[in-house]
């Protein structure tokens, strides 16, 4: 049975037991979470929530991970403190977060003074499917899935779009550059709450919740040359076979092979917007040696990395 105590709006977190997976459990975790949706855009509107928004930089090593889009991240109760390559962004409860694509980051999460958990939501549209979540603290200082619904919709090409044009724009704080990114944002919560209500759209393909967040969590780990289906079936809670079976019968294809096409997608995105070395490139889709990816690619696209990108690179700002 979920269990939520004092949810009120001055008491905004939703205390739940995380291994309740009912239909009515569900059913509460999504409301509350459309209802913090509306109050973070109720707050932005009236400018008593902070939107942090750190500088893009290029694509960086070190501990963590990134996307080729932005996320924007919205603080319910406790705090997350984000690891960024030029310093570190503390968010506390009320508070939002707006991540640029590319910028790598790491994230260590936990309870407020005031006693209450962390818990907050993160919206990423990757211009074909829409994902909403909302987190928890599955271990000590660890953010988790508790929650979670995708949507294919033209919200995602809408959010997608708006969340890179917030991120893009000037940073002086009280100006015009932060009014607009305001603003933008506040569209794209507007769109996202339009998408998770509206019957019509496909919810991810009509894929169950175990894959839907198993996808969420190959994109927060793509970089990481150790990722391998057993670890994902340990985040998971199932076994490998388990998780490679639902997978199949779900997608259509093996999650091996699904683990392959996103790194080469990466890949390709990588080598067509920036001007990264082949090796750095390897590195940013979990490739432990440049050789071995050189290799894949080929395998994959009919040429190397250093051909395709010689047809196919963008202009690089």
């Amino acid at each position: 049975m979920l269990k939520i105590l004092d949810h009120r709006p001055d008491c905004p977190a939703p205390h739940v037991d995380p291994d309740d997976h009912s239909p009515a459990a569900r059913a509460e975790l999504g409301r509350v979470m459309r209802e913090q949706l509306a109050a973070f855009a109720e707050g932005l509107a009236q400018g008593t929530r902070r939107l942090h928004r750190p500088a893009p930089a290029g694509v960086a090593r070190g501990e963590g991970h990134f996307h080729l889009a932005p996320e924007l991240f919205l603080q319910v109760s406790g705090w997350t403190r984000f690891g960024l390559p030029h310093g570190e962004v503390t968010v506390g409860p009320g508070e939002a977060l707006l991540m640029p694509a590319r910028l790598l980051h790491h994230e260590a999460v936990g309870v407020a003074a005031d006693g209450e958990p962390f818990r907050n939501i993160v919206v990423y549209a990757d211009g074909r499917v829409l994902t909403c979540h909302l987190a928890h603290e599955h271990a000590a200082g660890e953010p988790g899935i508790l929650f979670l619904e995708a949507r294919q919709h033209p919200q995602a090409g809408r959010a997608q779009a708006w969340l890179a044009d917030a991120a893009a724009v000037g940073d002086e704080p009280h100006a015009a550059e932060e009014q607009q990114a305001r603003a933008l944002v506040m569209a794209v919560l507007a769109g996202v709450r339009r998408a998770l209500d509206d019957v019509t759209s496909a919810p991810s393909a009509g894929e169950p919740p175990l894959i839907a967040r198993l996808r969420v969590l190959i994109q927060n780990q793509l970089g990481d040359h150790e990722l391998s289906v057993r670890r994902l079936a340990e985040q998971s809670g199932c076994s490998a076979d388990h998780l490679s079976h639902r997978f199949r019968l779900t997608a259509g294809e093996h999650l091996v092979a699904y683990l392959n096409r996103q790194r080469m997608e990466r890949a390709a995105h990588l080598l067509a917007d920036t001007d990264l070395a082949v090796k750095e490139v390897a590195w940013a889709c979990g490739f432990a040696s440049a050789s071995y990816f050189i290799r894949t690619f080929r395998a994959h696209h009919g040429e190397t990395p250093v051909a395709w990108r010689g047809t196919h690179q963008r202009q690089v700002a």
